[in-house]
C-alpha cells in the first residue's frame, strides 16, 4: 500500500470518529441534533461518512483502471455531499462554529486527496 493511500484510510478513520463524536446518540441526555432527526438526516450523514471510508479503503484494493476511477470519482462526490449536510448542520445550530470548520475542512482534506489520486491514477 502507498503511503498516501494509508494516509488517506486513516484519514477517513478520522472522519468516521469525529462524525460520531459529533452527532452523539439519540438516547443521549442532551443530544446534539433534534431527537427527530436521528432517523433520517443524521443517520444519512453517518452513513456518508461510512460511504466515503468504504470507497477509499476499496479502491485501494483495486487495480487502476475503471472500476477505482469509478469508485474515486464517488468517494469524492460523496465528499461534497457531506459538506453540504454538514453546512446545514450548523447553519441550523446544531453544531458549533468550531467543530463545523474542524469536521468541513477534514472531509474537503479527504476530497482533495482523492482527487490527487485519482489524477495520479489517470496520469
Amino acid at each position: 500500500m502507498d503511503s498516501k493511500e494509508f494516509k488517506l484510510g486513516n484519514m477517513c478513520d478520522d472522519l468516521v470518529d469525529l462524525t460520531l463524536d459529533i452527532c452523539g446518540k439519540q438516547s443521549d441526555s442532551c443530544p446534539r441534533f433534534p431527537r427527530w432527526s436521528y432517523e433520517s438526516y443524521v443517520d444519512r450523514i453517518v452513513r456518508t461518512a461510512l460511504d466515503i471510508q468504504e470507497l477509499v479503503i476499496t479502491c485501494n484494493e483495486y487495480r487502476k483502471g475503471d472500476r477505482r476511477s469509478q469508485a474515486q470519482i464517488e468517494a469524492a462526490g460523496k465528499c461534497v455531499y457531506l459538506n453540504h449536510l454538514i453546512r446545514i448542520a450548523w447553519k441550523r445550530g446544531y453544531i458549533s462554529d468550531k467543530q463545523q470548520e474542524r469536521w468541513a475542512k477534514l472531509v474537503t482534506s479527504i476530497k482533495w486527496k482523492i482527487v490527487s489520486w485519482y489524477r495520479a491514477d489517470i496520469k
